[in-house]
């Protein structure tokens, strides 16, 4: 066979062959931490972050937020955290927590909490993403409330098959109190993690593990 020929059909087996298509591979969630934070998260403990609002100088403005790695796949993490009405059970400070009702992919839970000698109670809207990986939650002021403002929301995200990334952040809070606010983030930087460690022992017990 001549070389031209050679060329010809090497082409035409070029363009016949089939593409094989490459799927862009996620990045894990870990890739985000430092070393020292994927240590810590490795052994079980629950770092804090303060993320701040995009687009503004302010300082302190932001919100506060606690991530753990939980030893579970997500569709068990995310079955045993739907359970709302168990709350009460492994939540810190966490006394009550009623299903009130449930329309679509948002659940009405009523919650009541004691801060040392304080009782707070209030009603949470919990609303459901999609994927079923995010739970959003806002204060319905059209129920009685004892504090002026509290929003955040709990994400989990894939590791492996067997491990999930979980985060609790509180983007509003208000306790309508006259504590400095320095006071009230020293407090949250220790509620976050407490309360995201409990949310892990829950889960990797198979939803046995009460505080």
């Amino acid at each position: 066979m001549k070389p031209i020929k050679i060329q010809r059909a090497l082409l035409l087996i070029f363009l016949t062959a089939p593409v094989i298509c490459h799927a862009a591979v996620e990045p894990s969630p870990m890739s985000r931490f430092t070393l020292e934070q994927k240590q810590k998260l490795l052994a079980g403990e629950a770092i804090y972050e303060f993320v701040k609002t995009s687009g503004t100088e302010e300082a302190g403005k932001g919100h506060g937020q606690a991530i753990v790695l939980i030893n579970a796949p997500i569709d068990r993490c995310t079955g045993i955290f739907r359970e709302f009405d168990k709350q009460h059970e492994y939540f810190p400070r966490k006394t009550k927590s009623e299903v009130i009702k449930t329309q679509g992919s948002r659940t009405w839970l009523r919650n009541e909490f004691y801060f040392y000698i304080s009782k707070v109670e209030y009603t949470s809207r919990y609303t459901l993403s999609e994927d079923g990986h995010r739970f959003d939650f806002e204060m319905d002021k059209a129920y009685p409330h004892s504090i002026p403002e509290s929003a955040g929301y709990f994400l989990f995200e894939k590791v492996d098959d067997n491990r999930t990334l979980f985060t609790y952040a509180a983007t509003k809070l208000d306790t309508g109190t006259s504590v400095p606010g320095f006071i009230q983030d020293y407090i949250t930087s220790k509620d976050l993690p407490a309360q995201a460690v409990n949310v892990k022992k829950r889960i990797e017990s198979g939803g046995k593990w009460i505080k």
